[in-house]
This record gives structure tokens, sequence and C-alpha cells, in this order.
């Protein structure tokens, strides 16, 4: 009979690859080495027999992680975390080191850097790192305090940074990078960035050789929605190694499941949790009132042993055990951080109710917890945290692991403009009933006419919307597209004959007005009352549209919320919002009719609007 330990050795050939990605073979955990800390005066250096990790005391920033002798960060760009820009940017240099916690079991540190007057953002950063034993990756979490001592102050971009390593001047360690199903591709090597023709916007080259060649590179490439993955980052099938970032919880990010932001780009990662993109909130805090935040914690994971694709499902798979485990309970902060037992569940149930689209109901619905402040609303909210969950198929919602405290429930869902408010629910330790939820959806007229897209927040349902992501995709628009662009209803095709972004329009090298016309036709004569134009907006950057019912002009508006330049940094929306024309319905007829969209301002190609959907309702 063979001893334990080969039995052990035996199965562990045998074992999945979420196993031998974590480096825990299929005997108890405890088996794995206990973790170690080893404080070397400049540094200090974190191990546990599967990640070796050493952190710069100066800057509060991980120099080194090495997985199964590879190392993991780039010597050139460390993993930091910064905020603010230009005379603003600010990292925690010059921090003030401590030991959190040191067993066999786990080895935490912390840097922190305490602000001072007339430095940018009042606000005092604390860094932490954390290691498991048998884990393959380090925890890492941020603190923002504002003491009520402090000047009024606001913070606006603040983000962690990992560079991805090169294993030589003509390939990344990591080849290709893992966004989503679509944005899933070897990257160009460091050789073809070098090599790259700059354009007028900084941000983007184009790449004249490699795998990418003819193809535009940018940051802005893979934006992302944060509450749609659990985890992004880089894998390679030649050297069967993968880098990500893996969330167990989304509830510290800014402006709920809506936002996006940057994820990985070329030879980085990042994680924004406030600000700076496509409209992102800044957090805005006053003197007076004391104010502090955590940020994660979240893995920086690394795993081996399988190629681009297996690495990434495990990562996935990783990502789904970092949220049964959240909240973590080695994190020993009960009034910043609380542990699962001080934590409240909400249950309830949401019906929608719409005397226009009777089939509506609240399968898929977001239905969230926010805090934002009088007169604001969760996707402009930074200062606090957000909880979010989608009901199941018979509108029965569970929202886990909530702070205590005195809430606004909100709902939103495809196929309905707006969003329900439900203000006051407390929530406390254990379980709480929401109760039975009903949204009743306001209607102006008696019947939709037309209605082109799906109200959903994003524009992805038309022309463009699987490849915004594309640089200068903007200019594409004059080639492909009559001036003016002409909408049928009932013989035109959203996805091929509606764009995603209405902008400018470029012919003989100049922009000029493009107006959009929708065409259609009414059975009867539209009787007395007025008929409702409703216009959901996914983005609006410098816009004012002018609306026209048969030649005559019945609105001149721009969209409420508007900024995020969303078309640029190739996104496909950003704030939502929208907005009701009430107009006299005889200014239609029986017969032939067309609405006419003009987006004025086009002197700039960020100037646009995105539409989620449009619909006229007959009174």
């Amino acid at each position: 009979m063979m001893p334990p330990q080969m039995i052990r050795v035996f199965f562990s050939c045998f074992r999945p690859l979420g196993w031998l990605a974590l480096g825990i073979t299929a005997a108890a955990a405890e088996d794995a080495a206990p973790v170690m800390l080893n404080d070397q005066g400049g540094t200090v250096l974190l191990s546990n027999g599967v990640i070796e990790t050493v952190i710069s005391k100066s800057g509060a920033t991980i120099t080194s992680m090495k997985r199964g002798g590879h190392e993991m960060v780039s010597p050139k760009k460390p993993v930091y975390y910064s905020m603010g820009g230009g005379k603003s940017y600010r990292q925690p240099r010059g921090a003030a080191f401590r030991i959190v916690k040191q067993t066999p079991d786990i080895a935490e540190v912390a840097f922190l850097q305490k602000w001072t007057p007339g430095a940018p953002q009042a606000v005092d950063i604390e860094v932490h790192y954390a290691l498991k034993r048998g884990e393959s990756g380090i925890h890492t979490y941020g603190i923002l305090t504002h003491p009520a001592e402090y000047p009024d102050s606001s913070v606006g971009e603040w983000r962690m940074v990992w560079g991805m390593p090169e294993k030589n001047a003509n390939e990344w360690l990591m080849e290709k990078i893992r966004v989503d199903a679509r944005r899933n591709w070897e990257m160009p090597s460091p050789a073809d960035l070098a090599a790259a023709k700059p354009t007028p916007i900084k941000e983007i080259v184009e790449l004249t050789r490699g795998v990418r060649a003819g193809k535009f590179d940018c940051k802005y490439d893979f934006n992302l929605e944060y509450y749609s993955t659990g985890c992004w980052g880089y894998a390679s099938d030649r050297n069967r190694v993968g880098a990500w970032i893996v969330l167990g919880s989304h509830e510290f990010f800014n402006d709920g499941p809506t936002k996006q932001d940057l994820s990985s780009a070329s030879g980085i990662i990042h994680i924004h949790f406030g600000m700076n993109h496509y409209g992102g909130s800044a957090t805005r805090l006053t003197a007076g009132r004391e104010w502090r935040k955590i940020y994660g914690p979240f893995l920086l994971y690394c795993n081996e042993g399988g190629d681009a694709d297996q690495l990434w499902a495990d990562a996935r798979a990783k990502a789904a055990a970092e949220r049964r485990a959240w909240p973590h309970d080695w994190v020993e902060d009960a009034s910043l951080y609380p542990p699962r037992g001080a934590r409240g569940t909400v249950r309830g149930s949401l019906t929608i109710r719409d005397p226009l689209k009777p089939a509506l109901n609240a399968a898929g619905a977001w239905v969230g917890l926010a805090q934002p402040a009088p007169g604001g609303n969760w996707q402009t909210d930074s200062n606090s945290y957000q909880y979010w969950t989608k009901a199941d198929a018979g509108g029965n919602f569970e929202i886990p692991n909530v702070r205590p405290g005195t809430y606004t429930l909100y709902a939103f869902t495809k196929g309905a403009v707006g969003e329900f408010e439900h203000p006051g629910a407390v929530v406390k330790a254990g379980v709480n009933t929401a109760g039975d939820l009903t949204w009743n959806i306001p209607r102006a007229g008696k019947s939709i006419a037309w209605e082109i897209g799906v109200p959903d927040r994003r524009a992805a349902e038309f022309r463009h919307g699987d490849d915004y992501f594309r640089g200068y995709v903007w200019r594409e628009f004059s080639k492909e597209w009559p001036n003016p662009l002409v909408y049928t209803i009932g013989r035109s095709d959203p996805a091929r004959d509606w764009n995603f972004a209405q902008g400018s329009y470029l012919k003989d090298g100049r922009s000029q007005h493009w107006p959009w016309e929708i065409r259609f036709n009414l059975a009867d004569e539209p009787g007395q009352g007025n008929a409702r134009l409703t216009l959901a907006w996914a983005s609006a950057n410098s816009a004012r549209v002018i609306v026209q019912a048969n030649g005559r002009q019945i609105a001149n508006l721009s969209p409420p919320v508007s900024g995020g330049n969303a078309l640029l940094r190739e996104g496909i929306h950003a704030k939502y919002s929208f907005n009701h024309v009430d107009f006299p319905a005889s200014r239609l007829r029986k017969g032939a009719n067309t609405i006419t969209l003009m987006q004025v301002h086009h002197e700039s190609p960020a100037c646009h609007v995105m539409y989620d959907s449009l619909a006229l309702e007959m009174p």
C-alpha cells in the first residue's frame, strides 16, 4: 500500500485545474506551507510556498510577485495605488508601515499616508496587502479617511494599477488579454507598441506590425461594466500562466451596476474605484463631517498550468469562490467592514405593471440599495456603498451582506424607461423583509405607435453595438450612412439601420449636421390631446437635440445628464437619462409622418448622443 504522501502526489496529477492553479492539493488545506513575513528594512517579503511578494515601504507598492518561477509584476511599473492627475496626482509615498497581523495562516501589512495641509485631496490613504495560507495571490484594499477637522475636499480618480511583465523586448509573459467574450485576443507585443504610429488622440496608437497590424490600440478598447464580471486580466498559451483582478464584491464601487471604467490594456491591469471616465462621479467631502470608506478587499490572482482559456475559466471560478467568502472574516475592523453576522439580508418581490406593455415583468430586473445625498441618484454616488442583485424569473430578490442603515431601494429593468424608487428601507443585522413591491409604469398615452431599440440603458442593439470599442469608429459613419439617416418603422432593422451614436457627419474633411429621420404611418387621424415622444439616452456629451414633427419644431432640448465622452472613449453608454416630449397630436396626421432628430453641436467628434430607446405614445 502506498504511503499517504505518495497517495497525495498521485491524485494531484489528476486534480481539476482550479486546484492546480490555486496551488492546493487534494489534501487538507493545513498541509499548505505557513505564511512567512520577513521585514527587510526598505521592503517586506510575504511568502506562502505558492506566492512570494516583495512590497516596497517607500511607495506602498508591490515590486515583485512570483508564482511558479514567473515574475508577475513589471519591473518598470509596480502594483500601485494613486488618485487624481496632473497637479492633483497623488500616491501614498512615504507612508507609515505597520504589521496588522502575522500568523501561520495570514500575514497582513498596512501603509498609512496622512494628509498634509496644502496637498491635494484632504484624505488619509491607507493601503493594505494580505497573504493567506495556500492562496495563489495577494489580497489588497485601500481605506480613505476624511476626519471632521479636515477641510472641504473631493476625490476624483482613485485607482490601482498592476504593470504586466515582459518576457523579452518582443514578448509579454502573458500575451492574451481576457476581458469578456468579445475582447479576448492576442495583444501587440512591446516591440509592436514601440513601433506604433501616434494619432491626434494621445491614448490611441495605430499599429504597423505584429498580430494586430493595421488596427488601433487604446486603453479604452477594454472598458468594462465591472458588475458584469468578477475578473479581468491576462493569460498565456505559450507560458501557461495568468494574472487577474478577482472581485468578491462590487459594493465599494461608485455609481452602481452600470458603472464602467478601464480594466486591462496593453501591458497593464486597472481597477478604478471612483471616477474618472464615462461620467463617473467624484467623492464629495465636507468639513466637520468624518467619513471613511474601504475599497476591497479584492485579489491579485496568479494561476498557471493551463492554456489562456482554461486559466480564464479558473479565474472566473475563483471569483465565484471569493463571492461566497464575502465578507472576509480576516478583515478586523467591524465599524468599517462589518462581519457577516452584523450585516443584513434583504428579501422581497417586485411586480411591474405597464398598461401599454402588459407582458413586461420583473424577471432579471436590477434591484439595489443605495444612499445617495438628498436630491441625488445612485448612478452618481461615490460616497457610500451600494448593494445590487438581479431578480429571479418570478421577480423575487435577495440582497445579502448589506451594512446596517437606511437606504433607498431602487429597481430598473430591460424594457422599461426610468426606474422604481422606494425610500426609507431600514436594514438591520439578520433577515429583512422588503415585502411585495409594485412598480407602476406611468404612461401619458393609450397606445404605442412605435418603439426603436430596447430600454436597457445602453446602445448595444444598434449598428456598431458589437464593435463600439474600436478606435476612431466614428470616422466611418459618413462612409457607411447617408445624410440624413432614414429609419422606416416596420421596414428598417435597428441593428442595421440605426447607428449607436449620433454625432457629426464628415464631408470632404469638414464636419456638418447629420439629421436622423424616423418615417412612419398612422392608420387613423391622431385625434385630440398630446402625443408623447420618449427619448431615453444611453449617453450624451456636449449635445443639444432639436426635434421636429412633420417639419415643425416640437422640442429643443439637452439631455438631463451629460458628460463622460463615451464616443471617443469607445463606450456603449455613459450616464443614463431620458426626456419626455409632449406635443399636440394634431402635428401628426393619418398616413405618412416624419420625426426628425437634429443633434445641433457637431464641432467636435466628442459631441454626440447615444439613444437607449425611442418611443411614440398616442392619445
